[in-house]
């Protein structure tokens, strides 16, 4: 076949024409599906451009076909790169009457390094690997896409054998190699399919690895690089493992190895924002906010346009009751990201903390919009609907009590509201000391309740609503909007014991302490018994979560491998926990690693310490004096009416 027919263009000498239709054929032969048919259209272009480029051509050959096979050049670099071109004299379009033939000893090898043909596949791996190792050793050349564009382009990806021996080693490489920009992993993942494989990486990588891998593909953990990279006089290396060891250390809730490794790299380089992120989200997670505050303060400064500094930065300021300040962080992170639903759900509840129900609602429905399931939005909608209904009484009824008011006055008798006042202000004058002493007792109950909880009155009084009414959980993101606490509904699918118990030993822990042990353990310490809790780890939307329940569940469970139960979402505790659960997981192969992805498990067993705990003969004692109280201004009811009489 000759290279005009194969390029499906008639004889010319316009380069420009012949780059089209190579352009347009080689949608019909994709080197990855036809890497014959490309080498064929490859060298027909080739030749087109060389032949259309001789001035000394001056007669015509008569027409050759193409070899039926050649051996396949390098696909990726033709499909990737433009041959180099001389200047060309070009003969006119008269001259090439005919078809341009190719000699049939033309030699398509004669560019090639045939030292790199004679490798066997273990070599070329191991040269790729040695590239690799060289390119992640210069920092300033790791650190650029383009690098590791040229990398994959290597002889050896090309190569069906190496291509799945470099597949199985690499993650491996960058196991103990991670230090990259989110773009080189993106790049990575565009060629290997890290992200379709999943499961199985997970059974062959350690979980914190696979962890930090999930976060990079997700963008969910995402380092910069670039920062420092002109700092010659810094120890980059020593930093960038001191800095990924405090998030490891973050994303496990180990504070003290966080501490220790965000004060090594701070001393090392101060200036980094992604360090001073990793300090305000420690500060935040250890309950100190004011110090929390002002970092994420200061990396603003350094980082004006650090979304994330905002969105933490608005968060506090809403604890901290100005809402106002709240709403321009989160108006200037809108300015920017319209989409992120996060900082919308903090606007609502700046403009509800501010009493602006309009703007609230607003806000909160357009959520609704875009997510009907989210429940934060709902929760707060039903907080704005009670201040909507008072507001929203009918003319109607405000015409009538108007005229019943009139009515009333036209025949000299006070309406029911003058002698409700009349009532209240004698019944406050004799009782005020009553009153004064009952609500300083409710004040005192409400604060050892607050305190114990650790949740706001509003937290508290929410809490109690969603006792009767459980939160219906469908998805991992539905779970994540729930507030620590709360009654959850949930269905687990593929579910299982891991033979972990949760056991009070009380000869040894006076006060209530739950440990984690084997269940053979248990046994031997006789310490099993109705507040024994079974440990059990199944999956809400295909995410592995914890869960504890009671025997009878835990059985079924074990029969059926699905469960609908209900339970309380609880924040997984700092101790031992979370270390115990993980190596059960371990020994029973199970891919545990998603487990590092959330920081709360469902309690459907209730534990001893929310039975009972210090404090409880406190608020025993208010109750009781509050009831005295409540009593002796019941009896003062009817006094009143009596008294009312007389005036």
């Amino acid at each position: 076949m000759a290279i005009w027919e194969i390029l499906g263009i008639e004889p010319t000498d316009n380069p420009a024409q012949i780059k089209k239709a190579y352009a347009k054929k080689l949608k019909v032969h994709n080197p990855e599906v036809d890497p014959e048919g490309f080498q064929r259209l490859r060298e027909a272009y080739d030749l087109a451009l060389k032949y259309t480029s001789d001035t000394t051509k001056n007669r015509i050959i008569e027409e050759t076909p193409l070899p039926e096979r050649r051996q396949p050049r390098r696909l990726y670099e033709q499909w990737h790169s433009e041959p180099e071109e001389e200047q060309p004299n070009y003969d006119t379009p008269e001259r090439l009457t005919r078809e341009i033939p190719i000699p049939q000893r033309y030699d398509f090898t004669e560019s090639y390094d045939h030292s790199e043909r004679s490798m066997n596949p273990d070599d070329m791996v191991e040269r790729f690997f040695r590239r690799t190792q060289e390119l992640y050793d210069n920092y300033h050349e790791r650190i650029q896409l383009e690098n590791w564009r040229a990398l994959l382009n290597d002889e050896a990806m090309w190569n069906v054998g190496c291509h799945q021996l470099i597949d199985s080693r690499f993650l491996y490489f960058l196991e103990e190699h991670y230090h990259l920009p989110h773009d080189v992993w993106k790049l990575l993942d565009s060629h290997f399919q890290w992200r379709e494989k999943s499961e199985k990486l997970a059974s062959q990588l350690s979980g914190r690895f696979v962890a930090y891998l999930n976060g990079q593909l997700n963008q969910t953990i995402t380092l910069r690089y670039h920062s420092f990279e002109n700092r010659d006089d810094l120890d980059i290396e020593a930093f960038l493992e001191w800095r990924s060891d405090a998030l490891f250390a973050l994303m496990e809730n180990d504070w003290e190895t966080a501490q220790s490794n965000l004060a090594k790299a701070h001393t090392l380089y101060a200036l980094d924002p992604d360090l001073i992120r990793l300090q305000g989200e420690y500060f935040l997670r250890t309950g100190n906010k004011n110090r929390a505050f002002h970092t994420f303060d200061q990396l603003l400064r350094l980082d004006p346009d650090n979304i994330d500094a905002y969105l933490y930065r608005a968060r506090l300021f809403l604890e901290k009751g100005d809402a106002a300040e709240a709403i321009k962080d989160c108006q200037e992170i809108l300015t920017r990201m319209p989409e992120l639903w996060d900082a919308r759900s903090l606007l609502g509840k700046g403009y509800l903390q501010l009493g602006e129900w309009e703007k609230a609602q607003e806000v909160f429905q357009e959520m609704l919009s875009h997510n009907p399931s989210d429940i934060d939005a709902k929760i707060c909608l039903t907080q704005i609907q009670s201040p909507f209904d008072r507001r929203t009484e009918s003319a109607a009824n405000k015409q009538a009590k108007a005229v019943r008011r009139k009515t009333l006055q036209a025949l000299g008798l006070p309406g029911r509201l003058a002698r409700f006042q009349q009532f209240f202000a004698i019944y406050t004058r004799r009782n005020r000391w009553t009153i004064i002493f009952l609500l300083l007792l409710h004040f005192a109950m409400l604060a050892v309740v607050s305190m114990k909880l650790e949740m706001t009155s509003g937290q508290m009084f929410d809490s109690l609503f969603n006792q009767f009414r459980p939160v219906q959980i469908k998805t991992m993101d539905e779970l994540k909007q729930t507030p620590l606490g709360y009654q959850v509904e949930f269905t687990l699918t593929k579910a299982s014991y891991i033979n972990i118990l949760r056991v009070y030993d009380k000869e040894k822990h006076p006060e209530p302490k739950a440990e984690f042990i084997p269940a053979a353990k248990a046994e031997e310490r006789d310490l099993l018994n109705s507040d024994t809790g079974y440990v059990n780890v199944g999956y809400l939307d295909q995410q592995a979560i914890i869960v504890i329940t009671d025997y009878d569940h835990a059985k079924e469970i074990h029969d059926k491998q699905s469960i609908t139960m209900q339970g309380t979402l609880k924040a997984i505790p700092d101790g031992e926990m979370l270390p115990v659960i993980v190596k059960a997981l371990e020994k029973r192969k199970h891919p545990y690693q998603s487990l590092f992805l959330i920081d709360t498990y469902i309690n459907a067993k209730p534990d001893l310490e929310e039975k009972g705990w210090t404090g409880s003969w406190l608020l025993g004692i208010l109750a009781i004096l509050s009831m005295l109280y409540y009593i002796r201004i019941i009896r003062e009811i009817p006094k009143t009416r009596k008294a009312l009489t007389f005036h």
